[in-house]
């Protein structure tokens, strides 16, 4: 039997979208597909980049105002380049728990063969797990297309000054904040 996340708890804008019946999440704008299909596994790169440019988060859809988060691994991070789109950082904080492939130590993307869309990454990023994740805030973005491993192009999203970065990573299966130092 499976257990219904709580969705009490909500940000206002994850409280706006579509539940998904069988998982019983919110269905995050990037995950839905032209055809109404959606696909948790892969990010609709055509859906992130408009939601980015229109200053909308990839999230829950609704306007960014103010600061924005990012969220990856530290390699991302690092190199302040994301190819998951900007959120507000509430919406970032629940994807932190409500993800599985976020939220649970061991839980793997599904193999390629069992993608529903064509899911691609920019070349130079990889589709490893991180052992930890690094939720950027800063006070802009910028985005552009980069080229994909497949040969095609991906949407990337460039974050600009970081007003603050908060870690998380597993311990004891829990995924947890790790204090600053």
């Amino acid at each position: 039997m499976t257990t219904r996340p709580d969705l009490s708890q909500l940000p206002y804008g994850l409280t706006t979208r579509p539940v998904d019946p069988r998982r019983g999440l919110p269905i995050p704008a990037v995950n839905v597909y032209p055809d109404g299909e959606v696909d948790f596994i892969s990010i609709n790169g055509a859906k992130a980049m408009e939601l980015a440019v229109r200053g909308r988060c990839g999230l829950c859809a609704l306007p960014l105002i103010g600061p924005v988060a990012f969220l990856g691994g530290p390699k991302a991070a690092e190199a302040g380049f994301y190819s998951d789109p900007p959120m507000h950082e509430e919406c970032a904080e629940a994807a932190l728990t409500l993800c599985p492939h976020i939220a649970r130590p061991h839980a793997r993307r599904a193999s390629e063969r069992r993608r529903e869309h064509d899911a691609t990454h920019a070349v130079g990023f990889s589709d490893e797990k991180p052992s930890e994740w690094v939720l950027l805030v800063c006070d802009e973005y910028g985005s552009a297309l980069t080229p994909a491993v497949d040969g095609g192009v991906v949407p990337v999203f460039v974050v600009g000054k970081v007003l603050r970065a908060r870690r998380f990573g597993y311990q004891d299966g829990v995924l947890t904040e790790i204090a600053q130092e």
